[in-house]
């Protein structure tokens, strides 16, 4: 019998949306990989390092018995770690595959330290690399593209798989791929396309019905979509969901346009939604220009409120994301963020450190402009998440950013801050659910953020901040393929 070792890499000790408990999920990317495996000849294990290592103390040895094939999957913060366990893999004879965000953003950089890189999806991929393996005539590249959704019905994940190995509580269900929307900081545009893939939502609803999880998060950055079209289609989705008696507990990503659509909502809460994650990013419309967050201009900041009083009334919690040091933020942002926070009635704030992610177009425009001061690759990619600050800012200094920070924590989480809003989501949405699951994110994030303060405050101590990593030449970076 062959086996495949599926793993999920983390920087030890890091605190980030894996750290939400309530929402832990399976890396449902991983346990793709196990369905798709064509025959029956094949073992499957996984190590999801959220969990539990993948290398020793050493980093040089991994923690399992050699399998045939490691699959490895990585975001870019986690590719210095996917690199170390590919390498450990293969002085143990291992074949090593990586996928993933990152590996399709830059393969050649991957190539580097895998045998094997999938770039794009692996859906429709995955049966001929093993097919290639079996023969001995694996390829050093392989691309799955961007297929239509409607691939995902010949096969579900294999969450079985995960659920034996670790006990996940929570899992997450793809019904959208792909953002038409151009935002500056962005990868899904990048990574999955412009075009918005739909799936077919009877797809869907067959795939939750085969599944024993109840709680579900949708795996998109938008389950709503873009016009009148897609809007149908989702509340055909959750209609289903009603009609089926498929009894969800669900979460999801969209954005705030969805506040117009009473019927939206109405169908959601019956379906068993809690609320959704909507990308507020700012309440500045210069600033929200400058990302191009086209959606939220045409709503105009300024009727953020009632769009989210709408959703209260609907008995919905809103999960509010915000980006704080973007250009066009200041040292007074911090405040009037924190002040909307509280005059809307915000259920939960979660934020990200804005963040040039690999070949968006926020990352050329930093480059170009020689601000960014970690650009040590591939070892510096463990800075490029939600959680550090890789540039230098425009409109205020550092100490400013980090005092800008300790104040919205000190008024959002700290104290009785928490507990005030929980009780404010209570009045607001008269659903002690929905309101319940906002507090116990807020909870959660109160660890992320400490982290990403402490990150803070190492950068100041640094000194790294005012490097000019630029000096001396007048090339800006060039990106691996």
């Amino acid at each position: 019998m062959k086996k495949i070792m599926l793993v999920n890499p983390h920087p030890p000790g890091r605190h980030g949306e894996e750290s939400i408990s309530v929402i832990v999920q399976m890396p449902l990317n991983l346990a793709y990989i196990a369905a798709l495996t064509p025959g029956d000849d094949w073992e499957f294990d996984v190590v999801d390092e959220n969990l539990e290592l993948a290398l020793d103390d050493s980093e040089e040895n991994i923690t399992f018995a050699p399998p045939d094939i490691v699959a490895i999957t990585a975001l870019t913060y986690q590719a210095p770690r996917a690199y170390k366990i590919a390498q450990a893999a293969k002085k143990h004879g291992c074949t090593t595959i990586m996928g993933g965000i990152h590996t399709s953003v830059s393969s050649e950089e991957a190539l580097q330290y895998a045998d094997t890189v999938i770039t794009g999806e692996a859906e429709t991929v995955w049966p001929q690399v093993i097919k290639d393996f079996e023969n001995g005539k694996l390829q050093r590249r392989y691309d799955g593209g961007l297929p239509h959704l409607s691939v995902l019905k010949r096969v579900y994940p294999d969450r079985e798989l995960m659920r034996r190995k670790y006990g996940y509580k929570f899992s997450s269900i793809i019904t959208t791929k792909g953002c038409p929307n151009r935002c500056d900081f962005c990868s899904v545009p990048t990574f999955q396309g412009q075009k918005f893939r739909e799936r077919p939502y009877e797809d869907v609803l067959d795939e939750m019905a085969a599944t024993t999880y109840k709680g579900l998060m949708f795996a998109e950055d938008n389950f709503y979509g873009h016009g009148a079209r897609s809007a149908e289609r989702a509340k055909n989705l959750f209609r289903g969901m009603i009609e089926r008696d498929l009894k969800k507990d669900w979460l999801g990503f969209t954005a705030l346009n969805i506040s117009q659509d009473a019927e939206a909502l109405s169908l959601m809460r019956k379906s068993g939604n809690f609320g959704f994650l909507v990308g507020i990013e700012s309440t500045n419309p210069e600033v929200l220009k400058k990302m191009g967050k086209r959606v939220n201009l045409k709503l105009g900041a300024t009727n953020y409120k009632d769009c989210i009083k709408k959703i209260h009334d609907a008995g919905l919690i809103v999960w509010a994301s915000v980006v704080f040091g973007a250009d066009g933020d200041d040292k007074d942002s911090f405040k009037k963020m924190v002040d909307f926070v509280y005059d809307c009635k915000v259920d939960i704030l979660t934020y990200g450190l804005d963040c040039p992610f690999p070949k968006t177009p926020l990352f050329y425009r930093l480059d170009s402009e020689k601000r960014l001061f970690r650009k040590n690759f591939p070892e510096d990619w463990v800075y490029y998440e939600t959680a550090n600050v890789v540039h230098k800012f425009v409109d205020m200094t550092l100490d400013d950013f980090v005092d800008g920070m300790q104040y919205v924590y000190d008024h959002v989480y700290a104290g009785d801050s928490i507990r005030k809003r929980f009780r404010t989501s209570m009045q607001e949405t008269g659903d002690p659910r929905n309101s319940m699951f906002a507090l116990r994110v807020s909870q959660d994030w109160d660890q992320v953020f400490l982290q990403v303060l402490e990150n803070l405050h190492k950068l100041q101590a640094s000194g790294d901040y005012y490097k000019d990593c630029y000096a001396g030449t007048s090339k800006t970076i060039s990106l691996p393929a």
